[in-house]
């Protein structure tokens, strides 16, 4: 492990990353905490901002938004009870503001969010319905009060849902009770894997697409092949220098924008561990050498 960041909670919901534009040192990392609100950290694991607001179950991160016309990264998280979507904007400055966000039509309650893309003036989700379906929606700054959320497509799920990545257009869903499933975004079941994941991420690893999950019950983080969905690779992350291993990750989140520094250039795997209630980070690219020497 390279670093772990002291929390003021005991638990994380849920982990994203918002690199910075401007400098790779800069950016941030979001966790959502049990209580509720939202934690932000620089690249060093130091405390920025604490933000108050409802608990969230997932997190996913806009950071080249152009909000009225600046360059303000944007986080969307669902919130715990169901009750829908909810958005805030990050300033350079590490402040957090909630977003207003016009209301979002869904069958059911929501149980989580994933970046789908961004694009000029929008951004993308995948929101997770209660029950077998999911949805895309999209978010846009029309000048108006509020940004308008606007749904462009919905598909059935070979069963519930409570976490999602992209990767190369494809969408995989988690839950701990169902295991994990590759769909297109025409609601193709391509792939399916009974897999307790309490936490999903992917990445292409040197060309090499795969799904990273971890399972709530130890400190192993599974790398699947993203096509098969079969087992590649295991991961242990041991005792850094002054940073004790990963010993019961219950959330993951990776992003290969660079974060500065001489680890951290290529990306960071970050990862909330219940043991000792921290979040806890290690460099993607020691990540992509130790998967392709397990190979």
């Amino acid at each position: 492990m390279t670093a772990a960041f002291e929390s003021t909670n005991d638990s994380a919901r849920a982990l994203a990353f918002v690199p910075s534009t401007m400098a790779p040192s800069l950016g941030m990392i979001v966790s959502a905490t049990r209580d509720g609100g939202l934690e932000l950290f620089d690249a060093d694991g130091a405390l920025r901002t604490s933000h108050a607001g409802a608990e969230l179950t997932a997190l996913a991160a806009a950071p080249g938004f152009q909000l009225r016309g600046e360059a303000l990264p944007l986080v969307f998280g669902s919130a715990a009870d169901g009750s829908g979507l909810l958005g805030y904007a990050i300033t350079p400055d590490f402040e957090i503001f909630d977003l207003p966000l016009d209301a979002i039509a869904t069958d059911s309650e929501i149980r989580g969010v994933c970046l789908f893309g961004e694009g000029i003036g929008y951004v993308d989700l995948i929101v997770l319905e209660a029950g077998n379906s999911a949805l895309v929606a999209r978010v846009q700054d029309r000048g108006d009060a509020q940004l308008s959320v606007e749904t462009v497509d919905r598909f059935d799920l070979p069963s519930p849902a409570r976490s999602c990545t992209v990767l190369n257009d494809d969408i995989y869903f988690a839950a701990p009770a169902s295991g994990i499933a590759r769909v297109s975004r025409s609601g193709e079941v391509l792939a399916e894997r009974m897999e307790l994941a309490t936490g999903i991420a992917s990445d292409n690893f040197n060309g090499t697409p795969v799904v990273l999950t971890v399972n709530g019950n130890n400190g192993i983080v599974l790398a699947l092949d993203a096509e098969t969905l079969l087992p590649r690779a295991n991961f242990s992350f041991v005792d850094g220098l002054s940073t004790p291993g990963l010993e019961t990750a219950t959330r993951i989140a990776l992003t290969d924008q660079s974060y500065g520094f001489t680890a951290y250039s290529d990306g960071i795997l970050a990862f909330f561990d219940r043991s000792d209630s921290r979040i806890k980070v290690v460099s993607r690219e020691a990540t992509i050498r130790s998967f392709f020497v397990s190979e």
